[in-house]
């Protein structure tokens, strides 16, 4: 049933009042004007008889439905909650909503429309439309757009057919992405084997055109604005600039995906819109089974965004394999950039603060790519390449450690020993020989990693060594453990830190400055962040704090403030007092870190700057974020 928003909830007050309710009451409860309360309950009166039901009215009492129970007007409240769902799917509440739908609206119209037509198809005031039209004038301006205003006609949305439809296809996509309905849709299609869709589907599984679920559903409701657009005599009439990708495979996956929609609902698709059919093909594909292109000018854009990269966080990417598949998102993204189409990617929100560093080479990517491009990626687009950054940054290479094994007991005591190792070891171990410790000399220690002895080792060997029983037993293979996540399991002290929660020359005078610095930098990386947080760095059950001979102080969090792993740094102009000890640079440790792994990667380092000697002047005369992890990996173990 298509019920208005006055009468959804007239209705509804009518269900949920107990007795009589008066008209001074409805307008109040619904901000209906009292002069109209009249006119609106004689077509309640009208759509309560068409559903069974009799409304009384009283004079000097008001209204109230004849005979209802519980029971009796269970089905009607069902009716209007139906009706309410349907209305609110049609007709948007909140601002940014009604101006999605006033664009679509226009742009579908493909003509004038009045204001006050709009105002009362929203059911809202003109000084409201106004505001909305304003916002949304500055919206259609991003897609090449522009809203013309004429006397007497009301306004229209002026621009390229290309561009009409990007905001159709965002209206609808962010609609699906609202409802969490991308497998229901895509469902629909896979289950249906006689739908358009489904032969779609088959067409571009036969070109080997590659496509995550999301980018097959944006494909999709992309082309069925399209074949909306031309039936009803909006087709593409411009040719665009194919130079950059001519002669690719999606230019033949095009041609028969208009053929099939040609002889399936007759729908003539011209070659400018065959054409914009591969760009999308090839804007919204995965790059698996592609091969990137290497035109010089893309060779030197990814160079020069890594090494900017290493500039500003030291990390290097060295490995081919990564530069292969970084490469294929360069180009895919500058092609994107070129035609102006997305590649969407719901997780943008989170992905900012779930892998905060990988982001932020994210962002140093987009701005060396505006340099030349001018303009920026999108979110979708940075969380796309978080992604990659992420996954080469955490990517452990799990390479078996070469082990010399000594055994006093020699003979079966050293199979023995060897095949009880091995059995818990055998992903991390290569026990390469066998020995004993008399042999010990003539061994070139340079082929192994370490030695794990039955025989104790009071000497200094070239390499690290482990003394265990003679007799292994489970102490002996945790020992092993231990030893092996200690010596073997360092993070990288540059993937650890943030160049966002890093500052320096700090003017903070007290310990009270000091965490109100912290919160500033971590709310404006974590905007969830509450205000707590400062109760908590001043209780001293709450965190613990290490300090070095050298001022540095570490303090760590008993219980991490999120599931990330932060390590915030503050550098004094002036060095403070806190806990009775002198610190001027300032380590907040914020990590679940079970295994201690990076925290005990800082810890050692920290205590390899005490041991050298290390100044703290080395430090202070040089602040900046590059230089402090010079320092720090410097002293790495």
């Amino acid at each position: 049933m298509n019920l208005k928003k006055n009468e959804i909830e007239i209705i509804k007050l009518l269900i949920a009042s107990t007795n009589y309710i008066s008209s001074y009451d409805i307008a109040t409860a619904t901000g209906i004007n009292r002069r109209l309360v009249r006119d609106e309950m004689l077509n309640i009166k009208k759509i309560l008889k068409s559903l069974g039901y009799e409304l009384i009215s009283k004079t000097s009492k008001g209204y109230i439905i004849e005979g209802k129970s519980s029971v009796s007007l269970q089905s009607l409240a069902t009716i209007i909650e139906d009706a309410e769902r349907q209305r609110e799917s049609i007709f948007p509440t909140l601002p940014w909503e009604r101006q999605n739908y006033i664009i679509k609206r226009l742009i579908d119209k493909n003509d004038y429309m009045k204001i006050d037509d709009l105002a009362d198809e929203l059911l809202i005031s003109r000084s409201t439309i106004s505001c909305d039209l304003k916002q949304a004038r500055q919206t259609v301006l991003k897609y090449g757009l522009t809203m013309h205003q004429k006397p007497n006609y009301g306004i229209c949305i002026v621009g390229d057919e290309v561009n009409k439809r990007k905001p159709i296809c965002d209206y609808l996509f962010t609609n699906l992405r609202q409802s969490e309905m991308f497998y229901d849709y895509l469902n629909s299609y896979i289950v249906e084997k006689d739908s358009l869709e489904y032969g779609i589907i088959k067409i571009i599984k036969k070109h080997e055109v590659e496509m995550s679920d999301i980018a097959l559903c944006d494909f999709l409701l992309s082309l069925s604005v399209s074949i909306t657009r031309i039936l009803s005599g909006s087709t593409i009439h411009t040719s665009q600039d194919l130079s950059i990708i001519e002669g690719r495979q999606e230019f033949l996956a095009a041609y028969d995906i208009a053929v099939f929609v040609e002889k399936r609902i007759n729908c003539h698709m011209n070659q400018n819109e065959i054409n914009q059919i591969a760009i999308q093909l090839i804007c919204k594909r995965s790059s698996k089974g592609t091969r990137p292109i290497n035109k010089p000018e893309t060779i030197a854009l990814v160079n020069e965004i890594l090494d900017e990269i290493c500039k500003q966080t030291l990390l290097e990417f060295n490995d081919q394999k990564f530069k292969t598949v970084f490469t294929l998102y360069i180009e895919a993204a500058l092609i994107r950039i070129a035609y102006h189409e997305k590649i969407r990617n719901p997780l943008y929100d989170e992905l900012k603060t779930t892998y905060p560093l990988a982001y932020e080479l994210a962002e140093i990517t987009s701005s060396v790519i505006q340099k030349y491009t001018h303009q920026s990626l999108s979110m979708s687009e940075l969380a796309f390449f978080a992604i990659i950054f992420n996954t080469h940054i955490h990517n452990r290479k799990v390479t078996k450690k070469r082990v010399l094994l000594l055994c006093g007991l020699g003979g079966g005591a050293e199979d023995l020993s060897a095949s009880q190792i091995l059995e818990r070891f055998e992903n991390q171990i290569n026990i390469i020989k066998t020995s004993q410790y008399y042999k010990l000399p003539d061994e070139d220690l340079s082929q192994y990693d370490f030695i794990i002895s039955t025989v104790p080792i009071h000497k200094q060997l070239l390499i690290p060594y482990i003394n265990i029983s003679q007799i292994i037993n489970q102490d002996d293979l945790d020992k092993i453990e231990n030893y092996l996540s200690y010596l073997f399991n360092k993070n990288r002290i540059e993937t650890i830190f943030h160049p966002k929660l890093f500052k320096s020359h700090a003017k903070s005078r007290n310990k009270t400055d000091v965490i109100n610095e912290f919160y500033k930098m971590l709310k404006c990386q974590y905007p969830t962040l509450k205000e707590s947080f400062k109760n908590t760095l001043l209780m001293k059950e709450q965190r613990t704090i290490i300090t070095y001979k050298n001022k540095i102080g570490i303090i760590k969090l008993n219980k991490p403030l999120n599931n990330n792993n932060i390590l915030a740094v503050l550098i004094l102009n002036n060095p403070i007092t806190w806990d009775k000890q002198t610190i001027q640079i300032i380590i907040l440790f914020s990590c679940l870190d079970t295994n201690n792994y990076i925290y005990n990667t800082l810890t050692n380092t920290l205590t390899n700057l005490n041991v050298r000697n290390v100044n703290i002047k080395s430090l202070l005369d040089h602040a900046q974020y590059a230089d402090f992890l010079r320092i720090m990996i410097k002293h790495q173990s």
